[in-house]
Order: C-alpha cells, then sequence, then structure tokens
C-alpha cells in the first residue's frame, strides 16, 4: 500500500504537472500568438517605413518642385514689376510732356489774350481820351465864342457908355 500511496502521489503530481502544462501550453500558444502578431507588427512597421521612406521622397521632390515653382514665379512677378514700373514710368513722362505741353500752349494763349486786351483797352483809353479832349476843345471854342459875344456886347456897352459919357460931358460943358 504504500507503493498505491506512492503511485496515487505520482499521479497526482503527473496531474498537477499536466495541468501545467496545460497552462504551459495555453501560455506558450499565447506567447506564440503575441510573437506572430509582433512579427506581423514588425513587417507591417517595415513596410510602413518603406511606404514612409517612399512618401517622404515624394514629398521631398513634390517640396522642391513647388520651391523651384515659387521661385520661377518671383522671377515672373519680378519681370511684371518691372514691366509695369518701366511703363508707369514711361507714362508718366509722357503726361509730364503732355501736361508741359498744354501748360505752354495755355500760357502762350493767355499772354495772346492779354495782349489783345492789353492793346484793346489802350485804344479804347485813346479813344476815350481823344473824345474827352474833342468834348473838351468844343466846350472850349463853345465858352470862347461866349466870352468873345459877351465881349462884343461889352465893347459896344462901353462905346456907348463913353459916347454917352461924351454927349454928357459935352452937354455939361455946353451948358
Amino acid at each position: 500500500m504504500a507503493n498505491l500511496n506512492k503511485l496515487d502521489e505520482t499521479i497526482s503530481d503527473l496531474e498537477k504537472q499536466a495541468e501545467m502544462l496545460k497552462q504551459n501550453n495555453i501560455v506558450l500558444a499565447k506567447v506564440a500568438d503575441l510573437s506572430s502578431q509582433i512579427d506581423l507588427g514588425v513587417n507591417e512597421l517595415v513596410q510602413g517605413n518603406e511606404n514612409f521612406g517612399s512618401i517622404k521622397t515624394e514629398i521631398l521632390k513634390s517640396l522642391t518642385s513647388l520651391n523651384n515653382e515659387v521661385t520661377n514665379i518671383e522671377k515672373q512677378n519680378e519681370k511684371h514689376i518691372d514691366t509695369i514700373l518701366n511703363s508707369n514710368k514711361k507714362f508718366l513722362r509722357e503726361f509730364e510732356e503732355t501736361v508741359t505741353s498744354k501748360i505752354e500752349r495755355f500760357s502762350s494763349d493767355i499772354q495772346v489774350t492779354i495782349r489783345q486786351e492789353r492793346t484793346q483797352l489802350q485804344e479804347s483809353l485813346q479813344n476815350n481820351i481823344k473824345n474827352q479832349f474833342d468834348n473838351l476843345e468844343s466846350k472850349q471854342k463853345e465858352l470862347f465864342n461866349q466870352q468873345i459875344q459877351q465881349m462884343s456886347v461889352l465893347k459896344m456897352l462901353l462905346i456907348v457908355t463913353i459916347i454917352l459919357s461924351v454927349g454928357l460931358g459935352m452937354a455939361i460943358i455946353v451948358k
């Protein structure tokens, strides 16, 4: 019986070990599953890194291409700006020349108009002064004629007075 006890113990130990082996097998199965998942993850990471590298390369190419396009656009913009500046400078020169020409023409027209007005004013003043002198001369002749008539009247009165005085003087003397 002692052997039976030992056998029972051994069987029970074997059962425990079998149970442990089952649990170890479950753990090993999980570890194997995790290991395959890790391998799959590593493969996906490697694939992702390769994809990332190719995407990175494409992005760098795109960035280089975009930088080149930006540089070209900047050069074109500079050319357009230079063209616009030159066009504006040309327009300003032409505008200035046009304005200067028109100002000179208007100045010339104004000078001609001033000369004409001055000439007309001089003629008008000369005519006005001549008319006033003519009027003054005719008034002076009229006044002179009136004075001559008055002097004639006074001469007659003087002659009449002298004759009367002489006649009275003689009449007084004769009396």
